[in-house]
């Protein structure tokens, strides 16, 4: 699958996965504040993955200490709560935010461009400061760095929203200064090597996740050894305590690092470590991986950049620093955009990620948790923040235009195992749904194998009634002839089947099993209904010649013939069911009919019908979606669950759709799939993920 989210997780490989299993059915690890030969080792271990988590940002013991979070935040919090911002010279609490550095004692600063987990430690330092400032890069230059005593800069290596690297020459500024420098590496290190011997910040917070996928609810903080002091922990719990008493207010914490470790640590996620830093140098290294990454955020932007509608308009609005200060220097492999209509209104990034999932594309989509940079690139103030609040909007919901100005944006980002074929679904995905162009979009599948896809089934369902609609389920019964009452009745004209394709009349119905006790039909109009109980006794018919089978059937009498020659205005007509002996019904060659989800909207957009009426007219069992579209095409298999299917014939079902459009030629989307021996009679079929 596209997996375009790295900044937001990057994925563990499948031999560094198999590796960890291995290792786990043979670790046995313990509390290690305990003493015995496990406990022991388990302590050995720990201290090992300190000495290669300092290794591999080129520092020592003798410079940083390593202490054990569960991520990034936490990290960063520990240094907030904790720092000694020395005795505040204001009363009262700061209530406004400075654009600009303040000198002087007890300040704390950030990015605009900051992660909320940075922007939010603000409330945990509001007592004890004089100021607190929010300010441009611009700002903090040699000349505009006041002088300063106790003051904490939490300075982001990189933003998460558009990659920009910030540049980290402006510790050592900042530094000389007087100011304690605080770095959220957390999105630099998904694919930038940190070197702690070209730059000394006195704090670095990460997540071991972004840099090698797994394990994750484990980061770290680094802390300078000669700016240990300027920490002090006034707290203590489980393991952090040399000596203590229950009764006076007597404690002694232990070594600065398992001072700041509280509980019982994740020795067994630590362990796993080892595994994530092989599978980096297996790549290569972090050098190697941003030299990757970089090459293809480049081409993502090259072809997001040549993309443009019949008039001229342009169809992306990438969110950037300019292209001549772009290097894999200033740059991370992020691409931060809004797809444009061709009167340059905005599409929202809902529809775009809707359109997304249906192509089996993952990525990002709002402002990735930094207020800072979407107020930025997007044009929005603070009075607009609040204004659209009061609208309704929130972090994570759907409201993506608020009079016609995005509220966010669309995030690729790339990751060590990221390929050109990502980037090549993405366009075809953009130029398919968001390229306004009159011409049939032909996707090449040579480069694209259906096997690095996991499409989810999204709906089911079982037409009774064979060429009439029906309505989608959560899950079926399998029986020997497929879903349950699948295809378990037909209608007759003069003794002759109706189809759809011949008789589009029949689209006037709609057909379902309510309760397993009875068949409802309804007209389109649903002014119209007819209840039929499955246990009526029915005369026996002749046997029926249907898709080249024959088949024993019943009838199901005057009443219903009568009712169906009204709805269809037809005369003589007849509904006709299985007879329960039979192990056949009236599907054409096969039990299950599959459809592609991003084939349908594909087809939609060229003959302009809407998708749900051309799922409809497709009349199958299984809708998919998470696949570019017409790949169903090279299926052989398809496995559910513990269910496996063999495709054994790809129907041109372009009949179904055109009737009454011109009898145009569209391009196969519908599988033919039969079940395996082993697909057990009785047991329930239910929307999930699949594998093609």
């Amino acid at each position: 699958m596209p997996y375009l989210d790295h900044a937001g997780s990057t994925l563990p490989s499948k031999t560094q996965l198999e590796e960890l299993a291995k290792i786990q059915t043979q670790l046995i690890l313990a509390n290690p504040h305990s003493h015995h030969s496990t406990a022991i080792k388990t302590q050995q271990i720990v201290s090992s993955a300190r000495h290669r988590i300092l290794r591999y940002f080129n520092t020592t013991a003798d410079d940083y200490f390593v202490v054990f979070t569960n991520n990034t935040t936490h990290a960063l919090k520990i240094v907030a709560e904790n720092f000694n911002f020395g005795q505040k010279t204001q009363e009262g609490v700061v209530s406004e935010i400075s654009t600009i550095l303040k000198g002087g004692s007890s300040n704390f600063a950030y990015f605009n461009d900051s992660h909320h987990s940075v922007v939010g430690l603000r409330h945990v330092v509001l007592g004890k400061v004089d100021t607190i400032s929010c300010v441009n890069e611009d700002v903090v230059t040699e000349n505009n760095i006041p002088e300063v005593e106790n003051s904490l800069f939490v300075f982001t290596a990189m933003s998460n929203f558009c990659g920009k690297k910030y540049y980290l020459n402006l510790i050592e500024k900042l530094q000389n200064k007087g100011w304690s420098v605080c770095v959220d590496a957390a999105a630099l290190v998904s694919s930038t090597p940190l070197d702690l011997t070209a730059h000394h910040p006195n704090f670095v917070a990460f997540s071991f996740y972004k840099i090698f996928g797994y394990p994750t609810g484990i980061g770290a903080l680094l802390v300078r050894k000669d700016s240990s002091k300027s920490i002090e922990k006034t707290s203590f719990a489980g393991g952090t305590v040399q000596s203590v008493d229950e009764m006076t207010m007597h404690f002694v914490l232990r070594d600065f690092e398992r001072a700041y470790e509280e509980g019982t640590i994740n020795s067994y996620g630590i362990a796993q470590l080892q595994k994530g830093f092989e599978e980096i140098e297996r790549c290569g290294g972090m050098k190697a991986i941003q030299s990757h990454t970089y090459d293809l955020r480049s081409k993502a932007v090259q072809m997001l950049q040549s993309k443009t509608h019949p008039n001229g308009k342009k169809v992306i609005e990438i969110y950037s620093q300019p292209d001549n200060q772009v290097s894999p220097e200033t740059q991370g492999a992020i691409v931060a955009f809004n797809l444009m209509r061709p009167d340059n209104g905005y599409y929202g990034y809902t529809e775009v990620e809707k359109m997304c999932a249906i192509f089996g594309i993952e990525l990002r989509t709002g402002c990735f948790c930094n207020i800072g940079a979407c107020k930025k690139y997007l044009g929005i103030t603070s009075e607009m923040i609040k204004e659209n609040m009061s609208k309704g909007k929130r972090c994570g919901d759907e409201i993506d235009l608020i009079n016609g100005r995005p509220t966010g944006a669309v995030r690729i980002s790339f990751g060590r195992m990221s390929t050109e074929q990502d980037i090549e679904v993405l366009e075809q995905m953009i130029d398919t749904c968001f390229v306004s162009s009159d011409r049939v979009f032909s996707p090449s599948l040579q480069n694209l194998k259906i096997d690095s896809f996991l499409p989810t089934v999204v709906n089911l369902f079982s037409f009774p009634i064979k060429s009439v609609g029906s309505v989608a389920k959560r899950s079926y019964e399998l029986t020997p002839r497929g879903f349950k009452h699948d295809r378990e009745f037909l209608i007759v004209k003069d003794d002759v089947t109706l189809n759809l394709k011949m008789h589009p009349e029949l689209c006037r119905l709609t057909a379902t099993i309510v309760n397993d006790e009875e068949l409802h039909i309804q007209t389109f109009d649903q002014n119209d209904n007819l209840f039929i109980p499955m246990s009526l006794s029915l005369k026996e018919n002749d046997a029926k010649v249907v898709c080249k089978k024959t088949i024993a059937t019943l009838d199901c009498g005057d009443k219903v013939g009568q009712w169906l020659e009204n709805a269809l205005d037809m005369t003589n007509c007849r509904l006709l069911r299985v007879a329960e002996e039979s192990t056949k019904n009236f599907v054409q060659d096969s039990p299950f009919l599959l459809i592609n989800e991003a084939s349908v909207y594909m087809l939609a957009r060229h003959i302009n019908m809407d998708v749900q009426d051309i799922l409809t007219r497709f009349r199958s069992n299984i809708v998919v979606r998470g696949l570019p579209p017409f790949i169903e095409d090279t299926a052989k298999r398809l496995s559910i669950e513990n269910l496996e299917f063999e495709v054994f014939e790809r129907k041109l079902a372009s009949n179904y759709v055109c009737s009454g459009l011109g009898g145009r030629q569209m391009h196969s989307m519908r599988n033919d799939m039969r079940g395996s021996d082993d697909r057990r009679e009785g047991s329930e079929f239910a929307v999930g993920a699949s594998r093609l």
